[in-house]
């Protein structure tokens, strides 16, 4: 006793408190149903690893490493290691919303992101004493930049106060966290999150879901719409002269000309767009005071306007989800909700915090 008891004080003392704890069994269980349902599948971009059994309870029965999300369409720097349960929302928070808010705020789709931390065997806030992270399971992610496919950088720290077009975009990419993450902590929840965006999936007895700070997305910009494409002009036919008389047999009658073709009407042109404001983009939904149906859904990928087909909008059919809105009192308190049926979205009133930036190191969450 006096030797167990012992080591317990030496852990406290050197600041392992999670030495002695062992790992939740939902945790494997979670992982192995993961890989049960094709929630991540080996590739270049998703390497398996072998378990991994960091001090204590630290680490994960079937790691990843992880370089790519989304197919290999969006990079992970640097790499890092991850579970497949996380990697899994992950990938769904990029496709239902980082690249259409990416597509709405910026005009082109996210390409890389960088993180701060994925698994990492500590505890909360980098603290040692502290209780351990959801990052020492290779359960959560810290996201502090996204890069663009213009290859234009925007980061938590200076983007979420900053341009209307990166604080629209990173506003969004929190809200819409919320509806996938069981925690999501950004800029304005604590000292610690200054400078990134925390996203974990830590099962609590009370089913509770934490969204610090509450979510508060911008309007969303303009949509523009490509007007129809000018009527073709057709070049001029040139036509062989009149065969002479003296060559026509004495019965042929005289042949007219052959008549010219009649070049095709004007195609009557819609009436030019609303301005749009800059750093307005394509895929928001319509807010230009009158409704142009969509006439399918939006093509894969970024499509510049000019080579779109004629009579194509660009809008969020087919990219991205439906919007969203956020009451205090929809699902109790404003920072938290149930894990399922939360709504964040379309709460017009900027988030503003008044909590002066710390100096905390980067990456402790």
């Amino acid at each position: 006793m006096f030797l167990v008891a012992s080591l317990v004080l030496m852990g406290l003392l050197t600041g392992c408190r999670f030495d002695f704890e062992t790992r939740e069994a939902w945790r494997a269980q979670a992982e192995e149903q993961c890989l049960a349902e094709k929630g991540v599948v080996a590739s270049a971009f998703m390497e398996p690893l072998s378990a991994l059994n960091g001090s204590g309870s630290c680490g994960m029965e079937h790691p990843f490493q992880v370089h790519a999300f989304a197919e290999g369409n969006v990079v992970l720097e640097p790499t890092g290691k991850l579970s497949c349960p996380v990697i899994r929302e992950t990938d769904r928070w990029i496709a239902e919303v980082i690249q259409p808010a990416a597509m709405a705020w910026m005009g082109q789709p996210v390409t890389a992101m960088r993180h701060m931390s994925a698994y990492s065997c500590r505890g909360m806030n980098g603290d040692p004493n502290a209780k351990i992270s959801e990052h020492a399971f290779g359960n959560a992610l810290d996201i502090g930049a996204f890069r663009f496919a213009d290859g234009r950088w925007v980061t938590v720290k200076d983007g979420w106060r900053g341009p209307a077009d990166a604080r629209g975009f990173l506003l969004q990419v929190q809200a819409g966290a919320c509806e996938l993450f069981t925690t999501v902590l950004a800029p304005g929840s604590n000292m610690f999150h200054y400078d990134h965006i925390h996203v974990d999936l830590m099962r609590r007895t009370s089913g509770r879901a934490i969204c610090k700070p509450a979510p508060r997305p911008l309007p969303a910009p303009l949509v523009a719409v490509k007007a129809p494409e000018p009527a073709q002009s057709y070049p001029p036919v040139a036509y062989p002269p009149p065969e002479p008389a003296s060559l026509r047999p004495p019965s042929a009658p005289t042949a007219p000309y052959p008549a010219a073709p009649v070049a095709a009407p004007e195609v009557a042109r819609q009436p030019a767009p609303d301005p749009v404001p800059p750093g307005a983009l394509y895929g928001a939904p319509a807010r230009t005071g009158r409704d142009v149906p969509a006439r399918g859904p939006v093509p894969p990928g970024n499509l510049p306007p000019g080579n779109l087909p004629p009579g194509w909008i660009v809008g969020p059919e087919g990219q991205r989800p439906p919007p969203m809105s956020y009451a205090p009192g929809d699902h109790g308190p404003a920072t938290t909700g149930s894990v399922t049926g939360r709504k964040y979205y379309t709460a017009p009133v900027p988030q503003a915090s008044t909590m002066p930036l710390p100096k905390a190191k980067p990456g402790e969450d």
